[in-house]
């Protein structure tokens, strides 16, 4: 979607962005209807029904992001009003949330959920609640707010838990296949988007080793300097410039938020030049793909004990060095 690509920019402070304009242009698209986006049925549910919106789990949990992304544009420009609005409707994704499944589950209009419910089962692009994905993959598309998700799930110690059966789970049932989805590890689909951020997700819970780890088998496993080197289709440079930040050590699980979480790096070294002038370095001592675990991070020569870094500090300038480990 364009709306985070745009608010991103604006909020990062990219140069000849008229943030009125933008900001405009992303209000007017989650208010006039079209294709996909029947606002109204949108607020009238507080959810996408099955029944009146195809793709429905999908597209609600989309349009809960997007609408954050939305409401942070409104809040940084002053328009209090229009970021009440927004934010409270990007908390719509948990009306899809099903408490005694853990998953988020299609709906129909009259509230009941859609039975039977097998959270393995694909979606294509139409005809059910999930597009090119099942339950389990977009049981994790809450980036906007990963704390609330976890809390959803059953707390830090459940979160990990259920990560770690989505990393190993396996089925050769018929109907839990799809040919958009490809490069999988357990329900893992590298191979396609919706699951991109999820490596990340176990920095949230304090379980970082697990991130580093299978950001590590991904980057290892499923990319090769050949011409079929992807695990999937190249949509919009996704694959690439997932594989791009992810070398450098870190990845924006929410891309409008400006925080980049820590994961594997694999570059002993990176210098990214900043548009001011001034130099980002990254070096590790990296020596193969066996030394994927953080043993200490320095940001400046001083000792840095978080698990991300904010893209102000990047843009500061300066040197980020990884101490890699077995």
């Amino acid at each position: 979607h364009a709306i985070p690509v745009l608010v991103d920019a604006v909020l990062k402070k990219i140069p000849g962005i008229d943030a009125e304009r933008v900001y405009e242009a992303v209000k007017g698209t989650s208010m006039r209807e079209h294709e996909n986006s029947p606002w109204k049925i949108w607020d009238k549910y507080g959810y996408y029904p099955e029944d009146l919106q195809t793709q429905s789990v999908s597209i609600t949990l989309e349009a809960s992001f997007n609408d954050v992304c939305v409401a942070r544009l409104a809040k940084d420009l002053g328009k209090t009003a229009d970021y009440e609005y927004f934010a409270h409707r990007s908390r719509n994704y948990r009306n899809l949330f099903d408490e005694n499944t853990g998953f988020f589950r299609g709906k129909w209009s009259n509230g009941k959920w859609i039975e039977p419910f097998n959270p393995l089962q694909y979606g294509s692009n139409g005809g059910n609640p999930f597009t090119e994905g099942n339950a389990w993959q977009y049981r994790w598309y809450v980036p906007q707010d990963v704390p609330d998700l976890i809390n959803l799930i059953g707390g830090n110690k459940k979160f990990v838990a259920e990560l770690d059966k989505f990393f190993t789970l396996s089925t050769d049932q018929a109907d839990t296949k799809d040919h958009n989805a490809s490069g999988f590890i357990g329900q893992y689909a590298h191979g396609n988007e919706p699951s991109h951020h999820c490596v990340y997700l176990y920095n949230y819970a304090g379980a970082e080793r697990k991130t580093q780890y299978y950001a590590n088998k991904v980057m290892t496993e499923q990319y090769k300097n050949r011409i079929d080197g992807y695990s999937g289709n190249e949509d919009c440079g996704q694959m690439s410039s997932w594989y791009i930040l992810s070398a450098m050590g870190f990845y924006p699980v929410d891309p409008a938020s400006g925080v980049y979480q820590f994961g594997s790096p694999q570059l002993q070294k990176a210098d990214i030049t900043l548009p001011n002038g001034k130099h980002f370095v990254i070096t590790t001592n990296r020596k193969g793909k066996d030394d994927c675990y953080i043993k200490s991070i320095k940001l400046n020569g001083k000792r840095y004990n978080k698990n991300f870094i904010l893209h102000e500090d990047i843009m500061k300038g300066g040197t980020l060095e990884f101490e890699m480990r077995k």
